[in-house]
């Protein structure tokens, strides 16, 4: 029997789990790998979504399966290479039609960046491909600035600006953080993960979270059960309006009542239980 099979006390636990639990598992957020078959059941059925699911209704992501359901439930046979197309079509940051200008499009406007979209409407806003036979790209005074992105080839929308017009609207529609460069960019790479489901542990004390962490890496390791993030994501809800300071300060019979007595109480039987998410366990399910 392994030294995390042996039953341990709960003097001196935090310590133990501090050295058990590793450093993947023990951030504020938890982004599973997109390999794991624990955590995910494959990918969205929209060919160029690729979402992980970790449930999911007809194989599609959240956001595909509504879209579906808003278009009235069409034959989804027929349906799939159509939104396909569609999604193909949106997901790809455009540049400006005006030739020799490498701003991305202004979301707004069709084919063309914020500044030649004031310019066209300046002109009346006449037929565009007639505006634009005609349009010529001047460099400005202060001249061009790059998006800070490296893998981005667009130019920013001036010299205060460190984004292109597209990644400013989805840094200003997802909390808009002032951060420095480097920092910005790290925080578009977790942007970029947070399309797939993911964890967050916060509001949680400091040991009652690395048990839980403790429980996925259990589940990683073993690879027997898949375990649904947004399943997680109910269970740590519980334990946030718990207050518990550690798993191990209620009995099971204690958490199964205060999971029935929520208003998550479909799922009482997925309730975190001591036996299952601390070092102390034998139990091969966490």
């Amino acid at each position: 029997m392994s030294t995390l099979e042996r039953a341990q006390p709960a003097t001196g636990l935090l310590e133990r789990l501090m050295e058990v639990v590793r450093p993947e598992f023990r951030g504020e957020e938890f982004y599973p790998p997109r390999d794991s078959r624990v955590f995910f059941q494959g990918e969205c059925r929209i060919p160029s979504c690729e979402r992980m699911l970790s449930y999911s209704v007809k194989q599609l992501c959240t956001a595909h399966y509504q879209r579906w359901v808003h278009s009235g439930r069409p034959d989804f046979e027929a349906w799939v290479p159509g939104e396909d197309a569609y999604h193909r079509h949106h997901r790809v940051i455009r540049g400006c039609a005006v030739t020799g200008c490498h701003r991305s499009m202004n979301g707004c406007s069709p084919r063309i960046c914020t500044r030649h979209t004031e310019l066209w409407q300046a002109a009346g806003a006449p037929d565009l491909d007639g505006w634009l036979a005609t349009a010529r790209y001047e460099p400005p005074p202060h001249g061009e600035r790059d998006c800070v992105l490296p893998d981005c080839p667009w130019w920013t929308t001036g010299p205060g600006s460190v984004l292109c017009r597209r990644h400013y609207i989805r840094w200003r529609n997802n909390g808009h953080p002032e951060l420095p460069d480097d920092q910005l960019i790290e925080w578009f790479e977790r942007l970029e993960l947070r399309r797939d489901p993911y964890i967050r542990f916060h509001d949680l004390g400091r040991q009652v979270r690395l048990e839980v962490q403790f429980g996925l890496q259990r589940r990683a390791e073993i690879g027997d059960r898949h375990t649904a993030p947004r399943t997680v994501t109910r269970a740590l809800s519980w334990i946030r309006e718990s207050g518990v300071h550690s798993l191990m300060d209620w009995d099971e019979k204690q958490w199964l009542e205060f999971c029935s007595a929520t208003s998550h109480a479909r799922a009482t039987s997925r309730c975190p239980t001591p036996s299952s998410a601390t070092p102390g366990s034998s139990c091969s399910g966490c």
